[in-house]
Parts: structure tokens; C-alpha cells; sequence
């Protein structure tokens, strides 16, 4: 089978990393993920890349993990999407991880470890155009998130979690589910964040002890306020589910998908959502870097 993934790790085209790495050992690091695509300049660029950018350095500073600095991570990013290029990709996938670095056995670790850096790219998949025109089903899952304060919206690699849920999900035969916690309050998506609306009022669930902060949720929050009458953050209990009018879910490489079922509640696929990904086609919308 043909593979198309590009690995760059420490700035050397390489797949493969020590065993005694602690991103292997403990999930001990953290990652982004975001679309790239060549852009009318004709240089390859990614989508709000200082937005992931910053949330990554953020989240490597809460875990006392050495970063490298922005100039070294631009230089890995333009020598992977140019190989991207040279083999004749126009746009793709882009995910960092970033490791506190190769040690020994044990949770302690020594303050000046090299962390080990991984850029990979992979192709574009469109996601079906039926999910935008005609929204998708989503169930309740059975599963739960782990409550941590301390890492609380963070992309960090302990995701058991989500692995667990994705088969859930992908045992109900469905492409996305509704993460709710023990006190049946609505969390996010197994993979994306969840909106609702009710009579031109934006809705979404408060991150507190559950799920991440998203990137695209952070843009829909700031950009597209002008399309709501007010925006609400705020525990939506699954009780609720029945009292909004729509319900879509997002993220950096799926854009705005519309929800027209959860459960048995069914919801209209408004043309606001269509609105928010014409306006994610717009390169100058995008912050390209």
C-alpha cells in the first residue's frame, strides 16, 4: 500500500523514534493538528498556524517541557510542507507532536531533556459533501472522558479516552458521537466541539474538567459572533437536547459539520453553517503561515 505520510523528526526525514521516548512510555507530551494548503502565492502555508502554535507552547509550559523556539519550529514546518510540495501535494494534514524527550524508566524526569519534535503530513481526505448539505446522526456515548483540572483543554497524548470512544462510535456504525460527564452535561464531540442555536442564540459547552479547547471553536467564538444575536458558554445538560433549533460540530480539518439528529431529537441544517465554510475557503480569513 502506498504511503504518502512525510516524517520529519528533530529536522531529519526519519519514522522512527527511540523506545525509551516518554511520549511512548506516558503520554508524556502534546500535539496539534491542522490543514495545509499551497496558497495564491504558490508557497505552501497553514491554516491559523500561530493560533496552534501558541496553544502548544502553552501547553508544553504547564508540563515543564523544553519547546523549541518559534524560528526553529517555522524552519521544520517549511522543510516538511516543501517536500509535501515537491511530491506533488497542493494541500494536506499537518500534526506536531511535541515529547519531553528520550529517559529512563520511571515518572521523574530531569529538567534539561531535548524534547523530540515530529512533524508528519498527510493527504487531504474531503470529508463527504452529503455531511455538509445534509447534516449527520449522532448518539449519546456510553463512555465518559477522565476529569483533570490541570490538563483540562489541552491536546496532550494520554487519549485512551478517546480511543475507547472511537469505537464506540465506530460500533454504532456512526462517524461522530456526543461526549457527555457523570452528570449528563454535554461535553464535545469525540473529536470536535458541539453548538447550538435557538433563535439566533449560539450555544456551547464550558470547558472545565473535560475535552478541548479547539482551534476552530476558538475562531467561531471570536469570528463569527456577527452571526448571533449573543453567544452563550455555559453546562448544557442532555435534558436540553430538545430545545435547540440546530446543532453543528467543528474542528480544524473538518470545518463546520451540521448535526439533524441526536438521539431522537431531530434539528434543521441552518445556512449559517454553510456561511461559516465559505468563509473558511477564504484565504484571507484563514491566517496563513
Amino acid at each position: 500500500m502506498k504511503n504518502d505520510s512525510i516524517s520529519l523528526i528533530n529536522n531529519k526525514f526519519t519514522k522512527y523514534i527511540s523506545v525509551y521516548d516518554r511520549g511512548v512510555s506516558y503520554g508524556d507530551g502534546f500535539f496539534e493538528t491542522m490543514k495545509w494548503k499551497v496558497s495564491n502565492d504558490n508557497l505552501p502555508k497553514v491554516e491559523f498556524w500561530n493560533r496552534h502554535i501558541s496553544r502548544i507552547t502553552k501547553s508544553c509550559k504547564v508540563a515543564k517541557i523544553n519547546i523549541p523556539d518559534l524560528t526553529t519550529l517555522n524552519n521544520y514546518k517549511s522543510k516538511i510542507l516543501k517536500r509535501a510540495k515537491k511530491n506533488n501535494f497542493k494541500n494536506g494534514i499537518l500534526k506536531i507532536i511535541i515529547t519531553r524527550g528520550s529517559g529512563g524508566r520511571g515518572y521523574r524526569f530531569e529538567r534539561n531533556m531535548q524534547p523530540t519534535v515530529i512533524f508528519l503530513s498527510f493527504p487531504y481526505k474531503p470529508y463527504p459533501s452529503s455531511f455538509y448539505r445534509n447534516g449527520i446522526k449522532l448518539e449519546i456515548c456510553n463512555n465518559f472522558l477522565s476529569k483533570n483540572f490541570f490538563l483540562k483543554g489541552l491536546k496532550h497524548l494520554n487519549r485512551m479516552d478517546s480511543v475507547l470512544l472511537a469505537d464506540e462510535i465506530d460500533n454504532k456504525g456512526n462517524f461522530e458521537g456526543v461526549v457527555i460527564d457523570e452528570n449528563d452535561n454535554v461535553i464535545e464531540g469525540m473529536m470536535s466541539n458541539i453548538f447550538f442555536i435557538k433563535k439566533k442564540i449560539l450555544y456551547t459547552p464550558k470547558i472545565n474538567f473535560f475535552g478541548i479547547e479547539g482551534i476552530m471553536r476558538q475562531i467561531i467564538l471570536e469570528k463569527f459572533s456577527n452571526l448571533f444575536d449573543q453567544i452563550i458558554v455555559e453546562p448544557i445538560n442532555k435534558r436540553k437536547l430538545a430545545n435547540f433549533d440546530n446543532v453543528f460540530i467543528s474542528n480544524s480539518i473538518m470545518g463546520v459539520i451540521p448535526v439533524n439528529k441526536i438521539e431522537k431529537n431531530n434539528y434543521r441544517v441552518s445556512s449559517l453553517m454553510t456561511r461559516i465554510n465559505n468563509e473558511l475557503k477564504n484565504e484571507n480569513f484563514l491566517e496563513l503561515n
